[in-house]
């Protein structure tokens, strides 16, 4: 965990982070959907990662418990995510959000979701209020939604890469005048790791 705390709340987030390989095949169908749609401000590779839960402006005495449902959650992993396809939220036709997809057929990652999101509420932080869909954001629409071609979205259907989660992180999130950075706050492995 980190001491830094650049004011007295921090923008976080829960999320799965990518391993290398992975990354370098989700930023290469970025890189491949940039060449193809404009308007769009895409995420640098190192940002990359699957959301588990938006938390939002948090004070420091928060962290402990949140931490502490991320272990309650990991009780769940390992678990594998096949990374692929991509797609847009709330359309194709009309996104704002470009993403790649990240499906995992068992049902687990819902189940870690649904406890890092009660670990939130617990922590006086909202519902999210819509279902879970795992996703990586690749870029997010500029100014109006985006069209994403219908033969590029199908060309990529099928190239998925497995992703073995193993671990939670608590992110911060801030915004300075290069961009967005993220700094890990906390890492929670599965059991197995800490041997």
């Amino acid at each position: 965990m980190t001491n830094e705390q650049p004011s007295a709340t921090q923008r976080l987030f829960i999320a799965i982070p990518l391993t290398p390989d992975v990354r370098e095949r989700v930023a290469r169908i970025a890189n491949g959907l940039a060449e193809e749609v404009e308007g769009v401000r895409w995420v640098p590779s190192q940002n990359l990662h699957v959301t588990l839960r938006f938390i939002g402006e948090c004070g420091a005495s928060k962290i402990p418990d949140l931490v502490a449902w991320m272990k309650k959650a990991a009780a769940h992993l390992p678990l594998s995510l096949l990374v692929g396809g991509a797609g847009g939220f709330p359309s194709q036709a009309s996104a704002r959000v470009i993403w790649v997809g990240a499906e995992e057929p068992t049902g687990d990652i819902v189940k870690v979701y649904n406890i890092v999101d009660k670990g939130a509420q617990k922590c006086g932080f909202g519902r999210e209020g819509r279902k879970y869909r795992p996703h990586i954001t690749v870029g997010r629409a500029r100014r109006r939604p985006v069209r994403l071609p219908g033969e590029l979205i199908k060309g990529l259907a099928g190239d998925e890469a497995t992703l073995e989660v193993r671990d939670l992180v608590l992110y911060r999130s801030d915004l300075k005048s290069t961009g967005v950075e993220y700094t890990e706050i906390a890492r929670v492995g599965t059991p197995a790791d800490c041997e």
